[in-house]
């Protein structure tokens, strides 16, 4: 290459708006190895299992937000978002490599080595109490006779000091299935015991993963074959895939919400779990795809292609899961604090102890109140300085709500903030080893669909008619 030729390859480098984030990743999987390898060898095996979980559920659900996106424009032919829809696409083909972070958690799901503070004990005992008084008031509606002793539901194996199973019902099930007769002191596990079985349970992990993968990578696939030839049967195949998809997506991530975080507490109840869930992860997902194509559209290829309103109709949209998130997260406690049931209300007065009160309080705010009052004004949406902020605040918020739901199983007063720097380095393997795999689909397709119908109208760009063309011609 001449001496020309790498000055003109340089100067066009920067138009990628890539080259800056390439090395990032590669340094937060070293920082984010070595905290995790420290983890190890200081013996915080309980935490960092834990801190894994909070980082996949944390990820899985910016990814699960980018492909229902692209489910909604697809049934609803949503304009606004074609210019941005290939960074949705690519974030949820990402879906299926989350499957070998996951490996991990299936490989220890029913491991026993999972030790908890004093105080988490001593909830766990109330807890099974009072799951087992229920039980023996529901026995004695039908007319059955139940005997019941304090302290029963402490299982001989479930020791004070004996290590449980990550996910305790797998503990529970084995014992069933090796005690002869057939007999459990987990009777919130017997009850579900036709869900909550462990093949069952994996079973389900390998069908989420797999249906993500077929569905996310055959829609960019169409997508991807637009851009070549510009025929609009491919987005017709595409909107007969997001009409299944969307009942696809919604059992799915329903699923992987219990199972993989309700799971931790079997003896817990609720009904809008996943929609809960839901909420969060395309809140998050959408304030990180407008992070990136504000960053596109500033020092990349989508300059030219991301409008003023495509980013304020993003952020409108932000907004309006903003007050969906707090009206789902209220509605869920109101229900349960206004019904009083003990294996409901158990999950929230836990939750009420030590730092969980504040982390709290800093979700109610920070997931509701600053955002909602941030964006009130409509010329907020498309100021940068303004959605950055907003967009770390998110993250950080976002982590504390995924946080919130797992860490307080094993740190209900105290050990969760002496330990976070753990929680972060997982944070950063998996972020890291996620961009390298983003950065390489984005540099490998085109940065946004190039021959989508509607690309020209949310450009801004009439596009005359056939028969106006010919009267021109005229």
């Amino acid at each position: 290459m001449t001496a020309k030729k790498k000055a003109s390859a340089k100067k066009a480098e920067p138009e990628t708006g890539l080259p800056a984030w390439v090395k990032l990743p590669l340094a937060l999987i070293l920082i984010g190895a070595v905290i995790a390898i420290v983890g190890i060898f200081m013996g915080e095996k309980t935490h960092l299992a834990h801190a894994w979980l909070v980082s996949f559920m944390f990820y899985l659900s910016i990814c699960l937000g980018g492909f229902f996106l692209v489910l909604l424009h697809y049934l609803l032919d949503t304009h606004w978002i074609v210019p941005i829809r290939r960074i949705a696409e690519h974030l949820a083909c990402l879906l299926p490599l989350l499957a070998v972070f996951f490996v991990p958690i299936a490989l220890f799901s029913g491991s026993e080595f999972v030790t908890i503070s004093a105080g988490a004990k001593a909830s766990e005992h109330e807890k099974n109490n009072n799951a087992l008084k229920a039980d023996k008031k529901a026995a004695e509606v039908h007319g059955e006779k139940v005997e019941y002793k304090e302290g029963e539901s402490d299982h001989a194996a479930h020791g004070p000091d004996s290590p449980r199973a990550f996910y305790s019902w797998m503990q529970s099930e084995k014992e069933y299935y090796a005690s002869v007769p057939n007999e459990t002191h987990d009777h919130a596990w017997r009850a579900k015991r036709g869900y909550l079985s462990t093949g069952f349970w994996h079973i389900r992990w390998v069908l989420c993963f797999v249906i993500w993968g077929v569905f996310t990578w055959l829609m960019r696939k169409h997508s991807l074959a637009q851009d070549s030839d510009g025929d609009a049967k491919w987005t017709g195949y595409n909107r007969k895939l997001a009409a299944a998809g969307i009942f696809v997506f919604a059992a799915t991530l329903t699923i992987g919400a219990i199972d993989w975080m309700k799971g931790l507490e079997h003896q817990w109840f609720s009904t809008m779990y996943g929609v809960y869930y839901f909420a969060g992860s395309v809140w998050v997902s959408l304030i990180t795809i407008y992070v990136i194509a504000l960053r596109l559209k500033t020092h990349g290829p989508l300059k030219d292609v991301v409008q003023k309103k495509t980013l304020k109709d993003n952020a409108t949209l932000f907004f309006a899961f903003t007050v969906f998130y707090a009206y789902i997260h209220f509605s869920q406690y109101f229900l349960i604090w206004n019904a009083s049931i003990p294996e409901e209300t158990f999950w929230y007065v836990k939750r009420e102890q030590g730092p969980w009160w504040w982390v709290g309080m800093l979700i109610i705010f920070g997931h509701f109140f600053v955002p909602f009052l941030a964006l009130l004004r409509q010329d907020v949406k498309v100021r940068s300085e303004v959605m950055i902020t907003v967009a770390v605040l998110a993250w950080f918020i976002h982590f504390c709500d995924m946080s919130y739901n797992i860490m307080p199983l094993i740190h209900e007063s105290s050990g969760w903030m002496e330990l976070i720097w753990i929680d972060l380095g997982c944070l950063l393997l998996m972020g890291g080893c996620l961009s390298i795999a983003f950065l390489y689909f984005f540099k490998k397709h085109p940065p946004y669909p190039q021959r989508d119908p509607r690309i020209a109208e949310t450009m801004g760009v009439y596009v005359k008619l056939h028969s106006e063309a010919k009267v021109v011609g005229k």
